[in-house]
Parts: structure tokens; sequence; C-alpha cells
């Protein structure tokens, strides 16, 4: 995967559509969790696992979803992850009890997983030299953009088809992005000779990354799942309020998003790009699970974790590049930090329903995601370390 003489934003911009659709896939659990909650009478751990139980294809084939798009292509595999999600969804809507529904969501991962380590590296190959730190930033953005259309749709969906129209829904938009990806007869410089390049994973940096993509999505799906209850339960609004409130969450991870591919173009480091919005979200999550209204400091609070949270996506993509000692290794190193990211979600929402549903407390759930941003920190600090170990290789 050679880096490109000049940009084809035009492939950047059918790969990032791609990346929507499958963020869509993923956040449309979180919007509709009330209302299944409801119909099929759940546990909060029971949505926490639907919300993550996506991704659990994510943390067994990450690392070998990067070796297939490696060997087969990187447009191919995303257009292969795509036509799984619409499948999945599809079949999803004749879901009628917890372990179907389950189902179809672990399917649906396995098309997630495909997309999501595939499209960052199709994008770097796409990418120039010059261009490839902002190329990353853009692509950060796929999963608060998804999240933002399909969190602002669901009360329109759901009042005409229940949860199900937002199945249907993804559906649709996984097959419509499909059809814009036009997958070259041969890949050229997108496929390798089929031979799995594992040799940048001996070393201790692209681990960390994934331990850092790891804590991220612990955090954020946590917080995404259950932040429509709180606001529910303790401040007693309706779930289409819930869930309009909590977009102003994604919709300033974008301006993070690209504040942090700004940033990391003018040369900051991506390991404190990692470590700031670290330190700062851990005093924004105590004040999540503490919000006693809905007034404009509600409002304040929320977007200001919503950018803080933007910039670490964008940092973990401009990050791997720099952890491959060759152009074949950032996919592998892509797909262990996608193996990371699945490893979060699977473990994130359950836990941190469990403690809500068990221990009664939104404090005990503030903690825990508190603690995992301290992890996430310690992290970031010896990723500094092992990027100057790669770089004194020869």
């Amino acid at each position: 995967m050679n880096p490109a003489t000049a940009t084809d934003w035009r492939g950047i911009s059918v790969a990032f559509i791609a990346g929507i659709a499958a963020a869509i896939m993923l956040a449309k659990g979180s919007a509709a969790a009330p209302t299944i909650q409801l119909e099929l009478d759940l546990q909060l751990a029971q949505i926490g696992w639907i919300m993550s139980i996506s991704n659990l294809a994510t943390l067994l084939f990450g690392t070998l979803s990067g070796q297939l798009s490696a060997r087969f292509g990187l447009p191919h595999m995303v257009k292969t992850g795509l036509a799984v999600m619409t499948v999945a969804a599809l079949a999803s809507l004749l879901a009628d009890s917890f372990p179907s529904i389950l189902t179809g969501r672990a399917i649906e991962g396995i098309g997630v997983v495909l997309l999501t380590v595939a499209a960052p590296a199709w994008i770097a190959s796409m990418s120039s030299n010059e261009d490839r730190a902002m190329a990353m930033g853009v692509w950060a953005l796929w999963l608060p953009v998804g999240s933002i259309i399909i969190m602002l749709l669901s009360p329109l969906l759901m009042a005409s088809g229940g949860w199900r129209a937002l199945w249907l829904f993804s559906a649709v938009a996984s097959a419509l992005a499909w059809l814009l990806i036009r997958t070259p007869k041969s890949t050229g410089s997108q496929q390798s000779s089929g031979e799995f390049d594992l040799t940048a994973l001996k070393r201790k940096g692209p681990w960390l990354l994934a331990l850092v993509f790891a804590c991220f999505s612990f955090q954020f799906f946590s917080v995404f799942t259950f932040l429509p209850i709180y606001f529910t339960d303790q401040l007693g609004l309706t779930t289409p309020a819930a869930a309009t409130l909590i977009t102003t969450i994604p919709l300033l991870i974008i301006p993070g998003n690209l504040f942090g591919g700004l940033l990391a173009k003018k040369g900051l480091p991506p390991w404190l790009l990692l470590m700031g919005p670290a330190v700062a979200m851990i005093i924004l999550t105590q004040t999540l699970f503490n919000l006693a209204g809905t007034g404009p400091t509600t409002f304040l609070i929320l977007g200001s974790y919503g950018f803080f949270l933007g910039i670490i996506p964008t940092a973990i993509f401009v990050q791997a590049p720099k952890l491959a000692t060759r152009p074949s290794a950032v996919a592998p190193i892509i797909g262990l930090g996608m193996s990371g990211q699945g490893l979060g979600i699977l473990l994130g929402p359950p836990l941190t329903g469990w403690i809500a549903q068990n221990g009664g407390h939104w404090q005990a759930c503030a903690n825990l995601l508190s603690s995992v941003l301290v992890l996430l920190a310690l992290m970031a600090a010896a990723l500094a370390a092992a990027t100057r170990e790669k770089l004194m290789t020869p």
C-alpha cells in the first residue's frame, strides 16, 4: 500500500460514506435502546450486549481482517463489509427475542470489522504524504457523523415503524454505499502478494495503540448507550428528547476530529493528542452523570465532552502509520487497533449496564469510566516511548 502522489479526494469521500453507513449500523442500537428494552422486557445489561455484541467480530477478527484487506484488496473488503451488513440488518427485521436480535447484531459486526479496517488503510493509500494526516482526520468523522444521522432520524423512524425502521434504514444506507464503490479489476498497490505481514505486530507500539483504542471505545460506547437512559430515568425526559439531547456529543465530535487533524498536520505528536483530551474527559465524565437538568450548562458539558472525545480517534489513526516499519504493515496495525476497539465495546456497555442495574448508582458508572480514561492517558505516555523506539530502528 504505497502512498499516492496526488490525493484522491473522490475516492476518500466514497470510503468515508461507507464508514458513515457502518456508524449508522452500530449507533442504531443506542437510538433504539429504550424502545427495545420496553418491547422485549430486557435488563440494562442485556441492552448493553445488544449495543456491544456487534463488535465481537471486531475483537476476534480485527487483525485477520487487516491481513485479508492487504491480500484481496482494500476496496473489495469495503464492499464485502457493506454487503454483509445489509443482509444481516434485513434478516434482523424478523427478530422477536433477545437471542435473535443479538445474533443479527453479531453478524452485522462481521461486516463492520471488514469495512472499518480496510477503509482507513484505503484512505491512507489514496493520500499524499502532505495530506495524509488531514485525510485520516476526515476518516475519524465516520462514527460521529453516522451517529448524528441515526440519532436525529430515530424519533421519526421509530414513530413510523418502531425499532425495526432503524434496522431497515441502516440496511438501505449500506446498500447505497455499496453501489458507490468501484472495485478495480487489478488492485495494484492496494493488494499485497498474499503473504501475511505480521512483523509490525512484534513491537509493543501497535499493542499499546490497541489498548488506547479499547479504552476509547469502552468509554464512548458506554456513555452513548446509557446516557439516554440516564436522561429518561433521572431527568424525566422522553425517549425522543433524550436521543436529541445526546446528539450534542457526536455533533461536537466533528470539530474535535478536524481540530485534531489540524494539530497533527502542524506536527503535534499523536500521543499528546491522546493524553490531553483524556485528562479533560475525566472531569467531564464525572459531571455527565451528575447532571441535574437540561439547561445551557448541560449542553456545554455535552459539547465539551464530544469535542475532546473527537480528538482521540484522529490521533489514533494518525499514529497508526507512524508505527509501521513498511507501508504493507499499516493495515495489520489498524486491524489490531480495531480489535482493541472491539474489546472496549464488547466489555464497556455490558459492564456499565451491570453496574447501573445492580449497583443502583450512576456515580459508580462515572467512576468506572473515569478509571478507563486514566488508563488511556497512561497508555498514551507509553506510546510516546514506543514511537521513539520505532523511529530509532533502522
